[in-house]
């Protein structure tokens, strides 16, 4: 039986009325290659780095090495009236506007010699009627069903992980950025030791150790002591991919690798990968590379509009589109 490395259940990303994550379920099997193909848009992003915690889901369990994280700390976007709120906030702005604009005429006044001798108490008014105004903002907090919110409260566990923790999470869930991320002010060596030495706790020698090792795995063993604008797109890359590697991950998440890369450089980068899948590395990998996700992956999952919309292996998803969407995004 195939050991489960990480379970999502019901996972959700709202920022304010927008949901960009519509309680997303998955299990991750040690070994496992998963591709998430979709539109731009679609949340593929925002569900990766939800997964690490770069980004707090609003909703949903995240199940790790048997310990299942909650968060419910955003869910008051839930119950918000939203009517109610963006009805307030255009009155918010109108008064802004309104005081600010009626600052403005008197000031004006002033500027161009007004004999008002008045002017000054105009003035003064309107400006602690306009700063009255901004103490004031409208918040969403304000116009949330606090009976309905307290409800849910009663019945969701709370969200408990101190930094420490999130730090851990990170260190072995871990992101290979489509922009890199590498420290420009250090070299390839010291851009693998960093995060090994703060993070791991490992000493200087011990993390210089792995470094080597890891950047050999990725052919960049003879540009340690090169700077990052001294690189190319593919090697910035796999210098990436060796930092991750450096942390021991138990799942590593892919955030669109070849992207920003230039098309001689894409398969630089899918070789390592492919590699990393052979050795039995877990990866999550959000792609646009329909080869890669065709004949590498061993699970595909087609996201469009914060929803999972498909799922399966390459042959059914790619083979057999049940929904018209998936054979839309197919054809493109």
């Amino acid at each position: 039986m195939a050991e489960i490395v990480l379970e999502i259940k019901n996972l959700a990303k709202f920022f304010g009325k927008t949901k960009v994550l519509r309680d997303i379920s998955l299990t991750v099997e040690k070994g496992d290659v998963i591709a998430i193909i979709g539109p731009s848009g679609s949340g593929k992003s925002t569900f990766l780095r939800c997964l690490n915690l770069l980004e707090e889901p609003t909703r949903g369990e995240l199940i790790f090495q048997g310990k299942t994280y909650f968060n419910i700390v955003k869910c008051k976007n839930d119950f918000v009236d939203y009517d109610a709120y963006h009805k307030a906030l255009d009155k918010y702005e109108e008064e802004l506007v309104r005081t600010e604009d009626n600052l403005a005429i008197y000031q004006n006044l002033k500027i161009e010699g007004s004999d008002d001798p008045d002017l000054l108490n105009k003035i003064k008014a309107a400006k602690k009627e306009f700063k009255e105004v901004r103490k004031h903002p409208v918040q969403k907090i304000d116009y949330y069903d606090a009976k309905r919110y307290e409800e849910a409260m009663k019945n969701t566990p709370k969200f408990s992980i101190s930094s420490g923790e999130i730090n851990k999470i990170r260190s072995k869930i871990n992101m290979v950025f489509q922009s890199f991320n590498l420290f420009e002010n250090k070299n390839v060596l010291n851009n693998c030791c960093l995060a090994q030495e703060k993070v791991l706790k490992r000493s200087k020698a011990e993390a210089k150790e792995v470094a080597f090792k890891e950047l050999a795995a990725v052919n960049m063993q003879d540009r340690m002591n090169y700077y990052p604008r001294e690189l190319s797109g593919g090697q910035k890359q796999r210098v990436a991919i060796a930092r991750a590697l450096c942390m021991n991950p138990e799942v590593i998440l892919f955030d669109e690798p070849t992207s920003a890369l230039d098309p001689e450089m894409v398969d630089e980068v899918l070789n390592v990968m492919k590699k990393l899948a052979s050795e039995g590395r877990t990866m999550i990998v959000v792609t646009h590379e329909m080869n890669f996700a065709k004949n590498v992956a061993n699970k595909v999952l087609f996201m469009d509009k914060g929803y999972v919309v498909e799922s399966g292996n390459p042959k059914e998803v790619f083979e057999n589109p049940k929904t018209q969407r998936l054979k839309q995004f197919l054809k493109m």
